[in-house]
């Protein structure tokens, strides 16, 4: 007979203050889209998450802006892992139409940018990105599912 594996947590809900939290780190969020394909294209990309909605910026020419412009149904997901042997992980993200616009002012660029590289070195990045003339990807899930192991 086979050893018996160890059973994996359970899922639990997300507290209000994990889900925070999770949002708040600096780790990129995976942005789902359709590629003219059918098949799904994931994103490795910068968000900050504000009332309700995942902001992203990008850059012309990108696939996955393609792909919005042809279907805008998306998902984005943040997941953290933790350290070994328990590995215990939290997700957060969702589902939705995602809207496509100009970053006129460069100010969602400038916003995330700094969450990512904080203090001088940020905000002389985050003056770059934003003269790139970069692209605003607003998704505000269905519902936003919250849930760890």
């Amino acid at each position: 007979m086979a050893p018996s594996l160890p059973q994996p947590p359970p899922v639990r809900q997300l507290s209000s203050d994990e889900i925070a939290e999770v949002l708040s780190l600096d780790i990129p969020a995976h942005l789902g889209t359709l590629a003219a394909s059918g098949f799904p294209r994931i994103t490795s990309i910068w968000f900050l998450y504000e009332d309700g909605v995942f902001y992203m910026t990008s850059v012309r020419g990108r696939r996955h802006l393609a792909d919005l412009a042809r279907d805008p149904r998306a998902v984005v997901w943040v997941d953290t892992e933790g350290p070994p042997p328990e590995r215990a992980n939290r997700q957060v993200g969702g589902r939705g139409v995602a809207q496509v616009y100009r970053d006129v002012d460069g100010r969602w660029t400038r916003r995330i940018t700094l969450k990512y590289v904080p203090g001088p070195e940020g905000e002389q990045r985050a003056a770059v990105r934003a003269s790139m003339g970069r692209w605003v990807i607003a998704l505000k899930p269905d519902r936003l599912i919250a849930i760890g192991a």
